[in-house]
C-alpha cells in the first residue's frame, strides 16, 4: 500500500498508466507518476502529510526546517513578499500544501492577532508534521531573521553606518515587487472566482489605495462575504458582527507597564503579540503609544532607527521587536522582546491547524472566507502598488523590476534565487554607476 499525499482537488490522470494507482488508508487515489521536486514520485518518498486531505506531497523533517530557514535569512520585503516566495516554493514547486488550502489560510491567518507570513509558516508545518510541525517551522523561519537582526543591531549601534546595505537593497527591492506582481498573477483566480468576490476585490483594491484601515476593510470583506453568500433571514445581523469582532480586539487599553525595564518589554510586547491584527506596519502605531509616548523608553528617533533596522533585515517585521529589545536591555531585552511577541502565534497556529477542518466545513465560516480571501488579495495589491511607488525611483531599479517579472513569468528561476542575484546587481550599480 502506497503512502502517497492525497489532493483536495486532485484529478484522476489521464495517462494510460492510471490504472495502476494505489489507494491510501482513506481510500484516495493517487498515481505513481506525482514527481516531487526532486524527481521522485509522491509515494516514493514513503512520506504522509498529518493532513494529506490539504496536500499533495510530504515532507521531511529536515526538508521543512530547511526550506523555513532559507526563507527566515533571505525572505525580504515584508509579509506580502513572504507569502509570494511561499506560493512559489512551497505551494507550485513542492505542493507541501494545496493552494486552494493556501488561500484559506491566507484569510484564516487574518482572523488571528501577530505576525501573519510567520503564523502561515506554523500553517503549513502543521500541515505537514502538526503540533510540532508548527514549532519546527515557525522558529525555522523566524529564528535566523532574529538572529540577522540582532546581528545588524549590534552592529548599527557599533558604527551607525552601514553604506553597502543600501546598496544591497536598491538592488533587492524592485526585484521583490516583481515577486509580489507574480504572486498577485496565480493567487487571483481562485481568491476572486466569481463576480461576487472580484467586486469584493475591487472595492478591497479602492479602499487600500484610498488609505483606509486594512483591519476595517478585511472586516468589511468578511461581512461582504456572508451578505452576498447568504440566503437572508431574521438573526443575519448578529451573524455579520460577530464575523468583524476579532478585529475589535486591537483596540483592547493598555494597563500600567512594569516599572522594571525588562519586565515592561516582557509586557508590552506579549500584549502587542495577542492583540495586533493585520500588517506588520500596525506595529509601528504601537510602538508609538507605548513605548514612546505612554512609557518614554524611546525617544522617537530611537524607534525610526529600530524600524530602519527592520527593513533592512529578512523575515518578518516584528523582529524590530529583536532591535528594540536589544536597544533597551542588551542581549536580555532582545530574547524577552522576540520571545513575548512571537510565541503567542505558535499556541494559536496550533488551534487554527485543529479547527480549520472545521471552519471549511462552516457554512458561515466559508462565506466569511470567501469574503475575507478577496479582500486579503485586494489589500495586498493595495501594498503593492504602494511598494512600487517607492522602490521604482529611477530607470535602473524600473528595469531590474521589469527583468525580474519576465524571469519569473517566462522561466523557471526561482524567487529565492534572484534575491541574491538582485542584492549583487545593486551593489554594482552603486559602486560602478552610482
Amino acid at each position: 500500500m502506497t503512502d502517497a499525499a492525497e489532493g483536495d482537488g486532485q484529478r484522476p490522470s489521464e495517462d494510460p498508466g492510471a490504472s495502476e494507482a494505489t489507494t491510501t488508508g482513506e481510500g484516495h487515489e493517487t498515481t505513481d507518476g506525482s514527481s516531487t521536486p526532486s524527481g521522485r514520485s509522491a509515494s516514493a518518498t514513503g512520506l504522509r502529510p498529518f493532513q494529506p486531505e490539504f496536500a499533495e506531497v510530504g515532507a521531511s523533517w529536515g526538508q521543512l526546517i530547511g526550506m523555513f530557514v532559507k526563507l527566515g535569512v533571505i525572505a525580504f520585503g515584508g509579509p506580502v513578499a513572504h507569502i509570494a516566495m511561499m506560493d512559489s516554493e512551497i505551494v507550485e514547486k513542492r505542493r507541501w500544501v494545496d493552494r486552494r488550502h493556501f488561500l484559506d489560510l491566507m484569510a484564516a491567518t487574518n482572523l488571528l492577532p501577530g505576525p501573519n507570513s510567520t503564523q502561515m509558516t506554523m500553517h503549513i508545518g502543521y500541515v505537514q508534521r502538526g503540533n510540532l510541525g508548527v514549532w519546527a517551522a515557525g522558529m525555522g523561519f523566524m529564528l535566523p531573521a532574529a538572529l540577522i537582526t540582532l546581528a545588524v543591531t549590534w552592529l548599527y549601534v557599533t558604527f551607525r553606518e552601514l553604506p553597502v546595505m543600501d546598496a544591497i537593497f536598491y538592488g533587492i527591492q524592485p526585484v521583490v515587487l516583481a515577486i509580489i506582481a507574480v504572486a498577485m498573477v496565480k493567487l487571483a483566480p481562485k481568491a476572486a472566482s466569481d463576480l461576487r468576490t472580484r467586486g469584493v476585490f475591487v472595492v478591497a483594491l479602492a479602499l487600500g489605495l484610498f488609505g483606509i484601515n486594512e483591519l476595517l476593510v478585511l472586516a468589511l470583506g468578511a461581512i461582504a462575504g456572508i451578505a452576498l453568500y447568504s440566503t437572508w433571514r431574521r438573526g443575519g445581523a448578529p451573524a455579520m458582527l460577530l464575523s468583524s469582532s476579532p478585529w475589535l480586539l486591537g483596540a483592547a487599553p493598555s494597563p500600567s507597564a512594569d516599572p522594571e525595564t525588562i519586565g515592561q518589554l516582557a509586557w508590552l510586547f506579549l500584549k502587542f503579540g495577542i492583540t495586533l491584527y493585520g500588517s506588520g506596519y500596525l506595529l509601528v502605531a504601537y510602538l508609538q503609544t507605548d513605548l514612546v509616548e505612554r512609557t518614554g523608553l524611546l525617544t522617537t528617533p530611537q524607534l525610526i532607527e529600530a524600524l530602519v533596522i527592520g527593513e533592512m533585515t529578512p523575515g518578518p517585521l516584528f523582529t524590530v521587536s529583536t532591535a528594540i529589545g536589544y536597544l533597551l536591555g542588551g542581549l536580555p531585552g532582545a530574547v524577552v522582546a522576540t520571545l513575548a511577541i512571537f510565541v503567542p502565534s505558535f499556541f494559536l497556529a496550533m488551534l487554527l491547524g485543529r479547527i480549520m477542518p472545521a471552519i471549511k466545513r462552516s457554512t458561515l465560516a466559508t462565506k466569511v472566507l470567501k469574503g475575507l480571501t478577496a479582500a486579503v488579495l485586494g489589500v495586498m495589491l493595495a501594498v503593492a502598488i504602494e511598494i512600487a511607488l517607492r522602490v521604482v525611483v529611477d530607470l535602473p531599479t524600473a528595469l531590474l523590476a521589469a527583468g525580474a517579472l519576465a524571469l519569473l513569468l517566462l522561466t523557471r528561476i526561482s524567487a529565492i534565487t534572484l534575491i541574491p542575484i538582485a542584492g549583487l546587481a545593486g551593489y554594482l550599480l552603486v559602486r560602478f554607476l552610482g
